[in-house]
């Protein structure tokens, strides 16, 4: 039986040769030479939450939304929401406030020619929202995002600046600017050091009843959890890709082929939304 409290589920949509673990030995330049094969487990994914009536966020990149516009609106379409992840699979603690600025605006623009005007949110590729990257937050609110998911106990200990509260639920942070913007974070075990799970290669490679347990401990607290996948780690036939080293590797392919009995059972076991959806309760 599902819990009451409603967890946030999100997606980030990007196919299995544009990830970081790969970015050293495959370029941006060289994408369109690769077997576009995020359709198959995004229509999967469209299934089994349409099975589950859950409504999830899809963190899009630009790239992808460019290419492959018929996937977005049907994402649109089935009632889902739709945020941004880049246009490319960038870090954004290599970029210049300038190029954020342009490739935000860029993904932007590309969904508002799709009829998606309502874009309130953005994940940074990687959870690459670091100390040297904090001015992302005044650019989104400068260009009319309301939220950000790029919070990580990887990069910042939780309850320190800037998270808001000790805890992994959405909370409302500020910007240098003094802005306020409403951040989901990634969910941790809280154990020294923190130990993110739910989502990822994270996800994967634990076994279910550690992520069971993670959740259900912040759910009893009151802390609803943010949840993230791709549709690529639902392909287990995807093509394997050699020369990245053995760690990014298992990383990688981990538990490829059990990963949607997995996700199957969370959304069986759990009650999720959308950030919008969130949001919108809130308010």
């Amino acid at each position: 039986m599902k819990r009451q409290i409603a967890n946030i589920l999100t997606i980030d949509v990007e196919d299995y040769f544009q990830v970081e673990g790969f970015d050293r030995i495959i370029s941006e330049a060289d994408w369109d030479r690769f077997e576009i094969r995020f359709d198959r487990s995004l229509e999967w994914l469209l299934q089994i939450l349409d099975s589950a009536r859950v409504k999830a966020t899809f963190f899009v990149l630009g790239w992808i939304v460019e290419r492959h516009p018929h996937w977005i609106k049907e994402i649109n379409r089935k009632g889902h929401e739709i945020a941004v992840h880049g246009y490319t699979h960038r870090r954004a603690d290599t970029l210049t406030p300038e190029v954020f600025r342009t490739d935000l605006l860029r993904v932007k623009e590309l969904l508002s020619n799709l009829g998606i005007t309502e874009v309130s949110g953005y994940r940074a590729p990687s959870f690459s929202l670091t100390a040297s990257s904090l001015w992302v937050w005044d650019i989104l609110k400068e260009c009319g995002f309301t939220y950000d998911a790029s919070l990580s106990v990887k990069h910042f200990a939780a309850g320190g600046t800037p998270w808001a509260r000790s805890d992994p639920g959405p909370q409302e942070c500020q910007t240098a600017a003094g802005e306020v913007l409403t951040v989901f974070p990634q969910a941790y075990w809280p154990w020294k050091p923190p130990l993110p799970f739910a989502g990822g290669g994270y996800f994967r490679l634990y076994p279910y009843w550690v992520t069971r347990r993670g959740i259900a401990a912040w759910n009893r607290r009151g802390v609803p959890v943010t949840v993230y996948v791709h549709p690529w780690e639902f392909d287990p036939d995807q093509p394997r890709i050699r020369g990245a080293g053995p760690v990014r590797q298992f990383k990688h392919y981990v538990n490829l082929d059990i990963h949607r009995e997995k996700f199957a059972r969370l959304l069986l076991e759990f009650s999720f939304l959308s950030c919008r959806e969130y949001l919108r309760a809130r308010s």
